[in-house]
């Protein structure tokens, strides 16, 4: 049965509190982060950094880093990318057998010229028989929650199709940027979608894009069965907790930040704690007034 934002979000065998997921956002969800938003709490399930499929199989260590587990309350899930089936099955089975992840989630929507010159993210998308392939089979590899990240389309809109293919191939969950891979991020997300894929599916659908307050979320909540926020969370990590409780917060964000510096402190060794925290600052202070002469500052 499907869920409403008012009943908890169940995504195959596991029933999630809350039905909010940060985005996953490379230098961004690292442990440390994905740590002080389990600290505030409200949300659903968690998706570290991308992974790559061939970089698991490979061993690479710093893929491994990335994929750093820590001590949390809400469940994790991995999000993996790749455009070949094998790599994907081989990497699905490590996380099984030798990862702590609470689910798996395949990236079909990242638009990043790199990854998209490699046959895999959104470049996935034209190609339906592709996909069902790679969600089949992975399917058949594993029982664990299986999600997939998708975009409206490559270069045109074909997300009907594209939902149709990955439910008929048995995932548990679709979350979709309701933009195409060739459209700009100030172009506004086309949630007018939402409620017309959520009729045509009995998967739990999951909206991204364009949320950046808690008034959205709840807005398109019911539209969605579940939010997922990226670059609203980094720039108010307490967004979650005010979804839940319908408050602008009063916890003061100047707190928060303090946190996650302790928290990367803790987490990186010296050298690389900078470059760890300079990402958040850019978001933090966005809405400051003096963010521009602040972020010329921090990088020069």
């Amino acid at each position: 049965m499907k869920n409403s934002s008012s009943i908890p979000l169940k995504i195959g065998s596991l029933e999630l509190k809350f039905n909010t997921v940060p985005a996953p956002m490379a230098g961004l969800t690292d442990v440390s982060f994905r740590k002080l938003l389990d600290e505030i709490g409200s949300i659903g399930y968690m998706v570290p950094e991308m992974i790559s499929a061939d970089g698991l199989i490979w061993r690479n260590r710093r893929t491994f880093d990335m994929m750093e587990m820590g001590q949390f309350s809400t469940p994790q899930f991995i999000q993996l990318f790749g455009e070949k089936v094998d790599s994907l099955v081989e990497a699905v089975k490590i996380v099984e057998n030798e990862t702590k992840f609470d689910g798996i989630d395949l990236n079909m929507g990242c638009p990043a010229s790199k990854v998209v010159k490699k046959g895999a993210g959104s470049a996935l998308l034209p190609h339906a028989d592709r996909i069902r392939t790679i969600v089949s089979e992975i399917r058949a590899t594993t029982s664990m929650p299986l999600t997939v990240k998708i975009r409206l389309g490559f270069d045109r809109i074909n997300v009907e199709e594209t939902v149709k293919t990955i439910e008929n191939a048995g995932a548990d969950a679709v979350c979709i940027h309701f933009r195409l891979r060739s459209t700009p991020y100030s172009t506004p997300a086309k949630w007018e979608y939402a409620e017309r894929i959520r009729k045509m599916t009995n998967m739990v659908l999951i909206g991204n894009g364009d949320i950046t307050d808690y008034r959205t979320a709840q807005k398109r909540m019911t539209q969605a069965d579940a939010v997922m926020i990226g670059r609203g969370a980094i720039s108010n990590p307490l967004i979650f907790s005010e979804i839940e409780s319908g408050i602008s917060t009063e916890r003061s964000k100047k707190a928060v930040f303090l946190r996650l510096i302790e928290l990367i402190d803790h987490f990186y060794v010296d050298e690389l704690k900078m470059s760890k925290l300079k990402p958040f600052i850019r978001y933090m202070i966005s809405e400051r007034p003096d963010s521009k002469a602040l972020r010329l500052k921090l990088y020069n």
